[in-house]
């Protein structure tokens, strides 16, 4: 049941208080995929390698990840709507350097900041949301109804952009993702109370902290699922940062029509948080990771197969759907199996999962990047670098994945 100090505090109605989180929860995938569809335009406007406008993903991700760091701490000490205004007029401010960068130079950096300042969106709504549903089954269940309104940014992000692409230019993009933020802001200072007294904050303690991500980082099995969750999300990002071009450089998808073949994927996605939901109370979060793991496998191979012999386009989306379309499923159950060793420091373990996630994904995207710069340069062509670098990678994350959890298989929970 929501805590009735919390409630009282609170000025809208529930389903107005879902609704301003969900738009909250927007921005980081936002961020993401509605620029994807500019990215080769981005390549030709700074005259750069295609690996290079790459990096602006990667330098996203890496300030993702030292952001979860940054402010999981933060917002258990000085309280979740300080760090919330704090994280949404950076991530303004970052936005709009996007938007104005003159340089490819500019832009990377800027987007640096914009990834440490979406973090802080990503850590407080999951936090804020406890603070007021501290009932498991309550709190799981208003989560499900802000990820609802969440998932539409994926699905409709990378559309969007095309047709802001194709309207005006890529830097609209970033203007509309800074209006989108303000917005927020104003709902934020309007009607978001704080939900953490101060009888309940922790007092801010780096040897605390430090003394908790090395109790998490000593257990093998927990240490274990969080690679195992971050390489699986790997591969996903092994597609956002070389997908676009090979979509619309070499297969000729135009830039108003890439939105359609990347909501494909979340609606697979969708379809496999949907048999999640149903069976992992009945088979258990390993078994439903399990399944997970073994759909994505099969997809690997189906794409080396499909890349390997040239199949066609067709074949190669819907092999790239089935696999992008279980990160959710792996990711979410691994984090649950996290979570249930250490409930007591959840917001600790949340931080350090997400962290080491990210900061996978955007090692991975720079040195896709540098290989992919290294391709053009030697002038080989896209179709053996571009396409075999994002396939390979993508298999690569799977194949570790796997791995990581036959080594800990035989020790259920």
């Amino acid at each position: 049941m929501p805590t009735q100090d919390c409630l009282s505090d609170i000025k809208i109605s529930k389903q107005a208080l879902i609704f301003i989180l969900g738009l909250l929860s927007m921005l980081m995938p936002l961020s993401i995929d509605m620029y994807l569809p500019s990215m080769p335009t981005i390549a030709r406007d700074f005259n750069v390698t295609d690996g290079t406008v790459q990096l602006t993903i990667s330098c996203y991700l890496l300030g993702f990840s030292v952001g979860q760091l940054l402010f999981g701490p933060l917002t258990d000490s000085y309280g979740r709507r300080n760090v919330l205004i704090l994280g949404l007029i950076i991530f303004i401010v970052a936005a709009l350097s996007c938007g104005i960068a003159n340089n490819i130079n500019q832009l990377i950096t800027a987007r640096f900041f914009h990834g440490i300042a979406a973090a802080a969106t990503a850590i407080v709504i999951n936090a804020l949301m406890k603070d007021i549903y501290r009932d498991r089954d309550e709190f799981s269940k208003m989560m499900s109804f802000v990820m609802l309104i969440s998932n539409v940014a994926p699905l409709l992000a990378p559309i969007i952009g095309g047709f802001i692409l194709y309207w005006f230019n890529w830097q609209a993009n970033f203007y509309t993702i800074s209006l989108i933020a303000l917005t927020c802001f104003g709902l934020v200072i309007a009607f978001i109370p704080e939900t953490l007294t101060k009888t309940k904050r922790n007092k801010f303690s780096l040897i605390r902290i430090l003394s908790n991500f090395i109790t998490l980082f000593r257990h093998r099995q927990v240490l274990t699922y969080m690679m195992l969750g971050a390489f699986s999300g790997a591969g996903l990002f092994s597609f956002l940062s070389l997908g676009p071009f090979v979509y619309m450089n070499l297969h000729g998808v135009a830039s108003t029509n890439f939105g359609y073949y990347f909501a494909f994927n979340i609606i697979v996605m969708v379809f496999m948080n949907t048999l999640n939901s149903r069976f992992v109370k009945h088979v258990g979060s390993i078994k439903m990771m399990q399944f997970g793991l073994l759909v994505q496998f099969v997809m690997a191979i189906g794409l080396t197969i499909v890349t390997l012999f040239n199949l066609g386009f067709a074949y190669l989306v819907i092999c790239i759907a089935g696999y992008i379309g279980c990160m959710s499923t792996i990711g979410g159950n691994s984090m649950a199996i996290v979570l249930d060793f250490y409930p007591y420091i959840a917001g600790t373990a949340s931080s350090l999962a997400g962290t080491i996630r990210f900061a996978i994904a955007g090692a991975i995207g720079i040195l896709l990047s540098l290989l992919v710069s290294t391709s053009t340069a030697q002038s080989i062509t896209v179709n053996n670098t571009t396409e075999w670098l994002m396939v390979g990678s993508m298999v690569l994350c799977n194949f570790i994945s796997v791995s990581l959890f036959l080594s800990v298989k035989n020790n259920k929970r």
